[in-house]
């Protein structure tokens, strides 16, 4: 009975690790495209380094396109870069997928999920607000949090509208979170930009806590049985 029950325990135990758990996806090419979202700013990013000379950089929302061969078809969706460190190189293979903001300080995560939750949707429609958002995001996640200190900065003749809406943010972001949850995955390269992509956070609908619950009491009920049962 004993090896019953730790047989049935095993299964349970493996069945919510299959729930719970999301593997990294095979390495894999990413291709990149820009979109209207977006503008081309005068910043000073660590891509540079160790020049500190600002260069004009597409800042914006991007199109990325994963596939398992170079020029491969694949669907293509949303994603704000998350690397300031490096170029974006569609030619490089090495590309996986992890899901959270696990790779990031958890200052930084908290940052970067708050700017999520309350800027997300409303920046991705228009060239401003999604120029904004990448800014804040690259000094979020990967700076100081700061538009003039650090190694993402902006210089004298950045688009003002859009510092003053990145500055907007960032301060929002280390205030709190706001109202929409997104689930986040970072596509990983060491020798390219990284990519961070959201999808919407889905909310249990009530018939769905009603089968979680079922299926606890069923489990608990079976344990109780075996329990009961005469070796």
């Amino acid at each position: 009975m004993k090896r019953s029950l730790n047989k049935f325990y095993s299964l349970a135990l493996l069945a919510s690790l299959a729930v719970v758990s999301t593997p990294s996806l095979a390495q894999m090419y990413v291709a990149e495209s820009t979109t209207s979202n977006g503008t081309s700013l005068n910043l000073v990013l660590p891509v540079n380094l160790p020049s500190t000379t600002a260069g004009n950089y597409w800042t914006g929302l991007l199109n990325i396109t994963p596939s398992q061969t170079k020029g491969g078809a694949g669907s293509s969706f949303a994603a704000f870069c998350i690397d300031p460190f490096q170029y974006s190189n569609a030619g490089v293979s090495d590309y996986s997928v992890s899901s959270g903001l696990g790779s990031l300080g958890s200052t930084q995560a908290t940052w970067v999920s708050n700017l999520y939750s309350q800027n997300y949707a409303s920046s991705i429609g228009n060239a401003t607000g999604a120029a904004a958002f990448q800014l804040a995001l690259w000094d979020l996640a990967k700076d100081d949090g700061v538009l003039t200190t650090g190694k993402v900065k902006v210089s004298a003749s950045t688009d003002s509208s859009v510092v003053k809406l990145a500055d907007s943010m960032i301060t929002g972001a280390k205030t709190g979170p706001g109202t929409s949850p997104y689930s986040l995955s970072i596509y990983n390269s060491p020798t390219a930009q990284d990519y961070l992509v959201a999808s919407v956070t889905p909310v249990p609908e009530p018939e769905s806590y009603a089968m979680l619950l079922a299926g606890l009491g069923l489990m608990g009920a079976v344990v109780h049985r075996r329990k009961n049962t005469p070796a």
